[in-house]
Parts: structure tokens; sequence; C-alpha cells
């Protein structure tokens, strides 16, 4: 493993095949209430680590119409977002809060995705589809993108399936999900068995996979692991 950041990190997205945008959160010199955040580009295949602008970031995660969402929610680097198939933006935050923009970028829908009453939050998309979890329902749950209803779930409230499930992301074809505090399980994307596929000796926040190489961002430090090596 190649450790990329002992900062917290705030978000995660992918940049190129073999290259991701990594934010992470710095304090302010003589000021340690107060932080600031840094855009790097972690390359894989390099394994270099290079500033990135604001710009940059924004376009990558909120497509051409970056300008005006950034204006509607300042905050932009605490969300997970994705630009759908018909270029409507959506955007989900940690407390389950959500929206989604227009083509034009103008906010036409907020409010929070719920399952069996309870918040749904995180956000993996897949082609047509999101995948997000409700961890108090011990459950993921995939959404058509079309009508934002429910289209799939799996695991359930008294299953082992998903411990207290924290993240998801959505690689080439399957799903891996951070939960039970130390692990992630894989979900096959033909057929939707779930299996055990990591375990670490800390607490695992995120988890992102890209081809042969994935992020974990642990407790305190944040890893490249390199399925070669």
């Amino acid at each position: 493993m190649q450790k990329i950041s002992s900062k917290e990190i705030v978000d995660i997205i992918k940049y190129s095949d073999t290259s991701i945008i990594m934010v992470e959160k710095l304090p302010i010199a003589n000021n340690p209430n107060q932080y600031k955040v840094q855009y790097s580009v972690v390359d894989f295949e390099n394994k270099s680590i290079d500033v990135l602008t604001k710009s940059a970031y924004l376009y990558k995660k909120f497509g051409t119409n970056y300008k005006r969402i950034k204006e509607i929610i300042p905050n932009f680097v605490q969300c997970e977002a994705a630009v759908l198939y018909d270029r409507r933006v959506l955007a989900i935050y940690p407390n389950g809060e959500s929206g989604i923009f227009n083509r034009d970028g103008e906010l036409e829908w907020t409010g929070e995705f719920e399952y069996h009453g309870e918040v749904v939050k995180c956000l993996a998309l897949e082609g047509k589809y999101f995948w997000s979890i409700c961890p108090k329902e011990n459950s993921v749950i995939r959404y058509a993108c079309q009508n934002m209803s429910v289209d799939l779930r799996i695991g359930s409230k008294d299953a082992p399936t998903f411990i207290n499930p924290s993240h998801i992301s959505f690689d080439g074809n399957d799903i891996y999900v951070c939960c039970d505090n130390n692990k992630v399980r894989r979900i096959d994307g033909n057929n939707y068995t779930v299996s055990d596929y990591l375990n670490f000796g800390d607490t695992i926040k995120k988890y992102y996979k890209f081809g042969k190489y994935s992020v974990a961002v642990l407790t305190n430090d944040t890893y490249v692991l390199d399925e070669n090596q």
C-alpha cells in the first residue's frame, strides 16, 4: 500500500482511468479552528501527486454548469455528486440531504431519499442507476435515475449482509460496500451475490475501486492499493 495522505479526506472523484482527484482538509496556520481545502491529482501509474485548480475539480464533479451549481451549494466539497445520463446533476450530502439540478444548473428538487422512514445517503453511479446506503436498515439500495424510485434492495435490518454500512462505490461491474467497521464487501454486478472482499486492521471510512487500483480512506491515513503488488 502507498500512503497518499494523513489529512482528513473530504472528497475523492475519478479524474482519468489511472488517476483521481483528492480533496484534503488542511488546518490554517495559527488558527486551529479554521480550515482550507487542497485539490490534488493522484496519478496511480506515475505515483505522483500534483496540485489541481478548484475550477478543474468543480468541472469534473458537476459538469459544464459547475459555476451555477457552486453558487447554489457553496459547501460543494461536502457532497457526493454525479452527472446523470440525461445531463441532470444529483448531489447527496452525508446527512442525506439531496438535490437535483436540471440541464441548466438550476436546482429543480431538494429533499431526502428515505427507505422505511430512515435516511439514505452516499452516491455511486451505475449508468442509468445509482446506489446508496441506508445504515439504520443495514441495506444498500439501487435507484433508477429516470424517476428516482427504488429499483433494488440488498440486505435488511435483521440480516448480517451489511452491518452498519458507511460507504458505497461502483467500478466497472461490481459494487463495494464499507460495513461492520473494518470490512469491504463486494456485490457481484452479474448476479448480485455478496461476498467478503477486504478486511482492514483499522476502521475503513471509504473505499473506491479504479480498475486494478483502489483507494482506502482509513481513520487517520489514506492509501492506494495495487492488485499487482
